[in-house]
């Protein structure tokens, strides 16, 4: 029997002797394919099958048959003697110089098949005859098992086969990629196919399966095979891993036929093409195929850092999802780390609170492929810790904007879609068209004793054209919208282009009614804010008393974060008030979403310089700058005429204002209040005592934008303010 105790370091020198490859090559797979179906239709009860396919193998692969065959002769020849299995390996090898170590292992297992497949047949014939003992080795030694027993020539081929597919897939790509282990592991590699073919060809010969010696070397070569598949398999794995990388970065990036075929690359759809949702509407968990994101559906992944999103954003979301009419399939995918664990408990609560879909296992589902794709490309947009993002995909499953996020919370789903986008029906074309066929046709009734019928008549027809044509183009807008994904990138931008000044509306958008309705009827606005209580009281009183003297339709509503402030307003009803602590943080969030989506919108239009400039951007930066948390403000206030801001300012200033009524109420009705206020305001800028007698600000910029400027000025005194560098927990968005 052979001895497996020489030394490695000689037989790897013996090995590589016999490599001296010359260029030549051919398609592994394909031949690997061709092997399996040998050894599979070996294992058929129809032997014709077998048959089939060896001619099938001889005829595709003419170009290496003799090469093929001269393996043959190797192994057939030697299958009678006692040679030893190593020298036979080694005879192989040296037979395969010429070839590349993957393409040897295939050529050597394709000489294998052919040879078994062949003395499959010859046995079959033999065996119908009743000569039993004219069986031809290996199948005597398969048949010598019971259906009941391992066979370990079965599992020693299952071995190499499972080896030579690992190495061939894994040289599929560039040799520059292939680790130093893999590189090391193919001269073994190989070997060890070699004598695996070779043991079960020569041992076979002499010696039935059942004996002891047999088993051991069959053992003693998987275990081998095995241990070198060990080495290999990680390296194969990391090759996938990067594949399925790369296809899913072009897919979102690029170009791809089918948005099903994305979202396959994002999930773990194994089973059917099936994943598990389910939403508040649906409680229980059902399975529901990719398909039900078909062509007409459109998609949003929306990505947070762990668990970390607050009621409030939940909330948000939810509003957005069920109030609009062609809203994207929100998807929650959480990016978590890998010991990341998710309970039944936590998939309740969370189902409890959204109206959009979530997974059962999150975790378990997200492609790792997905997980590396958000950590690399799409800073700075999300980042661990940050903010949830939404991305919005196109239907071929492209990203057509990174965060769609602040585009939803600056713009209500109506404007953004642009629902008012139709045929606009009118009533009156009916009696127009009378009217004007009667005129050019006066006199005519003397002739004609019907032509007021026949005006009636296609007046009528007219009509009823109009309308189905108006009727058609809307339905076609409509199909239009809800095929179209209107959250890109492209239309935020467009969206931007439109609002030319800093207003009100912008500022508060339709988070309260009241507003809306007050800029609609051209009311005088004061917005206010502040953590003094005392400030608050004075500002309050003095505003009020201003609005009796003057008989102004004047409205007050305090914006400000300070729940303790809130509350003392509500309880001795000072002002009007946002509706719930929710609608104040909802109204901060989606200024600072605004100017965000300002930043970003003139960054993309070449316009970043002009940031500093631009008067929307500034705008939003001064109302959250005096509500900043490092801000030491006592009071602000803004005041707008309808939709037009006045002035905003810090709260000393504007309460001098107020308090110095007398001093400039004669040219209220020389110009109006508004412009009387705004001269008095300016004018007390001018003539304040010194440029640091306003109140501390403080502005905080997201790591998330894409370009953090170096200087920034103060919005009152507009020097250069200090740059710090903060870090802040958040747990959640709270």
């Amino acid at each position: 029997m052979t001895n497996f105790h020489i030394d490695e370091n000689a037989m790897m020198e013996l090995v590589c002797a016999t490599h001296n490859p010359d260029g030549t090559n051919f398609n592994s797979n394909v031949v690997l394919s061709a092997i399996e179906k040998i050894l599979n239709s070996e294992k058929a009860t129809d032997k014709e099958a077998t048959g089939e396919m060896l001619e099938e193998f001889e005829l595709n692969f003419r170009e290496f048959s003799l090469k093929i065959q001269h393996l043959c002769f190797e192994l057939t020849s030697k299958s009678s003697s006692m040679i030893d299995g190593h020298l036979t390996t080694i005879c192989l090898l040296s037979t395969l110089s010429a070839y590349p170590w993957e393409a040897k292992m295939v050529l050597m297992l394709a000489a294998f098949s052919i040879c078994n497949g062949k003395l499959n047949i010859f046995s079959q014939l033999h065996y119908r005859k009743g000569l039993r003992e004219q069986l031809p080795i290996v199948m005597q030694m398969t048949n010598s098992t019971t259906s009941n027993d391992p066979n370990p020539i079965d599992d020693l081929i299952k071995c190499a086969m499972d080896l030579t597919k690992c190495i061939v897939e894994i040289n599929q790509s560039s040799s520059d990629s292939l680790s130093q282990s893999v590189i090391l592991a193919l001269p073994m590699a190989s070997y060890w196919i070699g004598r695996s073919i070779a043991c079960i060809a020569t041992n076979c010969a002499c010696l039935p399966l059942t004996n002891i010696k047999f088993r051991s070397e069959l053992n003693i070569i998987t275990a081998k095979i095995k241990d070198t598949l060990s080495t290999c398999f990680p390296a194969l794995e990391a090759k996938k891993a990067e594949e399925s990388y790369k296809a899913l970065k072009r897919a979102l990036f690029h170009n791809s036929s089918d948005k099903l075929e994305v979202l396959k690359l994002i999930f773990n759809v194994i089973d059917g093409n099936e994943i598990s949702l389910s939403t508040r509407q649906t409680p229980e968990v059902e399975k529901i195929g990719l398909n039900f994101f078909d062509e007409d559906k459109k998609v949003a992944l929306l990505l947070t850092s762990g668990l970390d999103i607050s009621n409030e954003r939940i909330q948000i979301l939810n509003n957005f999802y069920t109030n609009s009419i062609s809203t994207p399939y929100i998807l929650w995918i959480p990016i978590v780390d890998d010991h990341f664990s998710w309970s039944t408990k936590q998939h309740k609560e969370f189902r409890d609170k959204m109206e959009f879909e979530i997974m059962d296992d999150p975790h378990k589902r997200i492609a790792r492929s997905f997980t590396r794709f958000v950590k690399e490309n799409l800073l700075p947009h999300f980042q661990i810790g940050e903010e949830p993002i939404l991305i919005s995909l196109d239907q071929q499953g492209r990203i057509i904007h990174k965060n769609a996020m602040h585009m939803i919370q600056t713009w209500s789903p109506g404007y953004i879609e642009d629902r008012k986008l139709e045929v606009q029906e009118r009533n009156n074309i009916f009696p127009f068209i009378e009217k004007e066929m009667k005129e050019r046709s006066q006199g005519l009734d003397s002739l004609i004793f019907d032509i007021d019928e026949q005006i009636s008549h296609l007046a009528g027809e007219v009509d009823e054209k109009i309308n189905a044509w108006t009727s058609q183009i809307n339905n076609m807008i409509n199909k239009l919208r809800k095929q179209s994904n209107m959250y890109s990138t492209e239309r935020e931008n467009a969206l931007w282009k439109k609002e030319k000044d800093w207003s009100l509306g912008l500022v508060v958008g339709e988070i309260d009614y009241r507003i809306t309705s007050w800029i609609r009827e051209g009311c005088y606005i004061f917005l206010y804010g502040g953590n003094d209580i005392k400030w608050v009281r004075e500002f309050t009183s003095k505003v009020h008393e201003v609005r009796f003297k003057t008989d102004t339709a004047i409205m007050l509503i305090y914006m400000g974060k300070n729940e303790t402030i809130r509350a003392s307003i509500d309880e001795e009803n000072m002002s009007h008030l946002l509706h719930s602590s929710y609608h104040s943080w909802r109204f901060w969030t989606r200024l600072r979403s605004a100017l965000l989506s300002r930043i970003n919108y003139l960054y993309a239009t070449n316009c970043h310089g002009d940031v500093c400039d631009d008067e929307i951007a500034q705008g939003f930066k001064k109302l959250l700058g005096y509500e900043c948390k490092g801000a030491i403000m006592e009071g602000w206030a803004l005041l707008s005429k309808g939709q037009k801001v006045v002035v905003c300012g810090q709260g000393a200033k504007m309460l001098r204002v107020i308090n110095e009524h007398e001093s400039w109420k004669e040219n209220v009705a020389l110009k109006s209040f508004d412009q009387a206020f705004k001269d008095y305001y300016n004018k007390t800028l001018h003539t304040s005592c010194s440029s640091n007698s306003h109140s501390c600000c403080a502005f905080e910029y997201p790591v998330t934008l894409k370009d953090i400027p170096m200087k920034e000025k103060c919005p009152e005194c507009f020097r250069d303010m200090q740059k710090m560098v903060t870090f802040t927990c958040h747990h959640g968005d709270n």
